[in-house]
Formats: C-alpha cells, sequence, structure tokens
C-alpha cells in the first residue's frame, strides 16, 4: 500500500474561486518516499499581495509555470492506487478535485487526514495546526507556506502517526469496519446486503423479539447508523441487544411513515417507547361566527373535531396557518393570529383586505377561505392517492373515504388503470387520528406521485 503526501498552495480560500499555485506530492510505502513531483503552476488569475506575503509565490514566479493542464497527468499517475494524505485534507483535496473537474475530469482518490489521526493517535495538544504540532514533536519545516516545505512536514507527522499505529493509513474492509461494532449473532453479509432503498425495518434480539421498528428512505444508511457505534444511552443499550434484523421494501415514502406507524401499534417494541403514543394532536379547524365569516383556528383536537390538517405541536399548525393567510389574503384577526385593527400592518399593504373590521364581505371573503381548503382539505374527500411501488412496475394506491384513512395495496399500472379496478386491490387497514396525521403532512410536502378525485370522478360518469 503507498501514500501520496501532498500539500498545495492557492490564491484563495474558496476550491471555486481560488487557483492552485504550487502543489508537491510526496509517494510514500510505509518506511520511506519512493517517489516526489513538486511544481510551481500558472493560476491563470491573479495572486493577491496579501497571499504573496504569506506565501512567498508573486505573480511574477508563476508567470511561466506550467498551467494545471500540464501537470494533471503526472499528477494522476504518482497518485494512482496512493491514498490522498494532507494535513487538513479536504482543503487540498477540494481545490485538486476541482482543478480536474474544470479540464472534465473526474479525480477519485481514498483520503486520509493527519489532523484527524493526529488527534486520535497524539492526544493531549493544545492546537493540531500544522505549525503547532510540528514544534510539539520536534518536526522542524524548512519552506513554511511553501508545498514542498509543508508536504515534508508533514511526510514526518505521517511517519511518526506510522509507527504508533501500524494500521494507521490502511482501509479496511466493509466487513471488518462493521463486524467490531455488531453483536456476535448479527451477520455481517446480512447487514451487508441492505440495500438504498425506502421501507420499513424490524431490529430483533436474541430472543427474536422485535425491540425496535423503524422506517427510512435509504435503508441502508439508516441501519448502517444504527449498527455503527452509538452516540447516546438509548442507542447503546438498544445496539447491544439487536441480534438480527429485517426489512420490507415500499418504494414509497408515504406507504413506510403508514406501515411503520401500524407495526409499531400492533406489536408495541419496547424502544419505539415515543411512538406508542399519538402524534398528531393539534390541527387547524373551522367554525363560522354571526356575521357569516368562516374563521380558522390552530387548537388542540380531540374526537370531536374534524381538522382540516393535523400536526405534531401548536407551533407548527400556527406556523402552517399563517402561511396560508399570507397565501390567500385571510386575516389573521379570523385566524387567532393577530388583534386586527385598521392599523395591521397586513391590511395596510394591501395582503389583507379587511375582514376582520367588515372591510370587506362574508361571501368574498370566504370564496378565498374554501378555496385555502379546498387545496388541503381532504377530510370530507374520496380519493386515492397514487404512490411509487416496491419495485420500478409497481405503485401503490392509499384509500380515503370521506376522509377516513380506509387503507392501501399494490398494483401494476400496466394491467390495473381504472380507479374502480386499483380499489379492489385495497387491503384495509385501522384508521386513527396518527395515520390522518401522517397523510395530511405528507400531502403538504407536495410529494404525492397523483391524487385521483373520486368524487368528481362519480360525477362524471
Amino acid at each position: 500500500m503507498t501514500w501520496c503526501i501532498i500539500d498545495i498552495e492557492t490564491n484563495g480560500l474558496s476550491k471555486l474561486k481560488g487557483r492552485i499555485t504550487e502543489i508537491a506530492i510526496y509517494k510514500h510505502d510505509g518506511k520511506k518516499v519512493i517517489e516526489e513531483f513538486v511544481s510551481l503552476i500558472n493560476p491563470e488569475s491573479p495572486i493577491p499581495y496579501d497571499i504573496s506575503r504569506l506565501t512567498g509565490i508573486t505573480n511574477q514566479m508563476v508567470q511561466d509555470a506550467p498551467k494545471f493542464y500540464e501537470v494533471a497527468k503526472s499528477i494522476i499517475e504518482i497518485t494512482e492506487g496512493s491514498v490522498f494524505v494532507a494535513h487538513n485534507v479536504n482543503f487540498d483535496y477540494g481545490f485538486v478535485q476541482e482543478e480536474f473537474r474544470r479540464l472534465g475530469y473526474t479525480f477519485k482518490r481514498d483520503k486520509l487526514c493527519t489532523v484527524k489521526q493526529s488527534r486520535a493517535l497524539i492526544p493531549g495538544h493544545a492546537s493540531y495546526s500544522l505549525g503547532r504540532i510540528t514544534r510539539d514533536l520536534g518536526i522542524i519545516i524548512d519552506g513554511r507556506h511553501r508545498a514542498a516545505g509543508d508536504a515534508k512536514a508533514t511526510v514526518k507527522l505521517f511517519e511518526i502517526l506510522h509507527g504508533i499505529d501500524a494500521t494507521f493509513g490502511t482501509k479496511a474492509k466493509p466487513e471488518e469496519q462493521l463486524s467490531k461494532y455488531l453483536h456476535p449473532a448479527l451477520d455481517v453479509k446480512k447487514v451487508l446486503a441492505i440495500p438504498k432503498d425506502t421501507g420499513v425495518y424490524y431490529l430483533y434480539n436474541e430472543k427474536g423479539e422485535i425491540i425496535y421498528i423503524g422506517k427510512s428512505v435509504n435503508l441502508r444508511t439508516r441501519l448502517f447508523n444504527h449498527l455503527r457505534q452509538p452516540k447516546t444511552n438509548k442507542a447503546m443499550r438498544m445496539h447491544a441487544e439487536v441480534a438480527d434484523l429485517s426489512y420490507e421494501i415500499t418504494g414509497s415514502e408515504l406507504i413506510a411513515l403508514l406501515k411503520e406507524s401500524e407495526e409499531i401499534k400492533k406489536l408495541q417494541p419496547k424502544y419505539n417507547v415515543a411512538q406508542k403514543r399519538p402524534n398528531f394532536n393539534f390541527g387547524i379547524v373551522k367554525t363560522e361566527d354571526l356575521f357569516g365569516y368562516i374563521h380558522l383556528a390552530a387548537i388542540k383536537i380531540n374526537q370531536s373535531h374534524q381538522p382540516i390538517s393535523r400536526h405534531s405541536t401548536l407551533g407548527e399548525a400556527k406556523s402552517f396557518l399563517e402561511s396560508l393567510c399570507k397565501e390567500y389574503q385571510l386575516c389573521l384577526g379570523l385566524a387567532g393570529l393577530s388583534k386586527c385593527t385598521r392599523g395591521c400592518v397586513y391590511y395596510g399593504v394591501k395582503d389583507c383586505q379587511g375582514a376582520a373590521i367588515c372591510e370587506e364581505n362574508a361571501d368574498a371573503y370566504n370564496l378565498r377561505v374554501r378555496e385555502a381548503i379546498e387545496r388541503i382539505q381532504f377530510i370530507n374527500k374520496d380519493c386515492l392517492l397514487i404512490e411509487k411501488g416496491s419495485d420500478s412496475d409497481k405503485q401503490h394506491a392509499i384509500l380515503l373515504e370521506n376522509g377516513k384513512y380506509i387503507g392501501y395495496g399494490e398494483f401494476d399500472p400496466e394491467f390495473v388503470k381504472h380507479p374502480d379496478a386499483i380499489i379492489d386491490c385495497i387491503h384495509t387497514k385501522m384508521d386513527n387520528p396518527d395515520v390522518r396525521g401522517i397523510i395530511s403532512s405528507f400531502l403538504r410536502t407536495g410529494k404525492i406521485k397523483r391524487i385521483v378525485d373520486l368524487q368528481k370522478l362519480q360525477e362524471n360518469r
């Protein structure tokens, strides 16, 4: 295995605006430097005076230097198959990668940061900047803020780190990286086979009991996060128990949310305590006053209410109601969000037509209220929500009747086209405030693939 210890100098701090003015590369085999490449580079843009004063590299020095495209091949060849090592590696790597991007080439190497590794292997230093850490370790930098000087100092630091840990800088296989975190009974190959699809997952203890249920738009990433070293006490306790896992691909985030909620309520896993309680206890409701104006209000709801939309917190409900008022020029006073007078800011700039002070008649005002409700409300509607299926050939349908959640099913759109046929594919599920809240919340994201209004369809027959 080889490492390329690299340092660059630039004429700016941003990789998008700055350019490389000098590069130094020292290829190391773990024992000694076996190859090197050092060159000034013409950045094709001016070097600011302050940067020249810091690095000593002037516009005159780079005037006749090769441009990046002229040294690109040498950089590719010397770094091929090696790990890109630098002190604060993302800075150097980012600039080099961006220079190649401008040439239409994708530069990709494994990276290693000597700042990060120094913190891990030689802890306790006040600072890990190159100047401070090398001084603490007795490394002399010959040519500070020049690519070769800083890179040679980083080589010496690299050798110290490598001497402390012979495996330093080596990239473990995925199985090796994961296996040290896993329960002995959990098959690492099963974990590595987890796909990046959307779905619901189940975690089991040694007895085969489900201890946690979750959903994710990327099962692989989410489960890897669970199975790597946990951060919180609860996560550590759960992590110690996970002896097996399973998952179900849904393809649809909404279906995953609905299935997760259904399974948690049914199975009551020990680590899903927070989700055992109702999550959508707040909503927006409508009433009508004696003058015929429709009022909207964000409140805590109960079984007697038929909310237009459901929310997990009162603040979220009020925020959504305020955005609705602004979009449809509705009165904040009639929405319970403000005290309305002729001095109201929104009335003054004509974002509100003055319904609360009877400047606008009820019929005109209510028309906009109903338009706002129509956009977000499915509480009294019969409709099908069409979503992605578990594979590219399938689709999911969620059925609502009179605003109640009936269930969902999967169908093949090539063969099942008519809404009546789609409804025949629906599997009945339990309606409850939580699932209505999930659907209401998801509708507001605008992510639904297609909505079929069954009432309008019936009227047009």
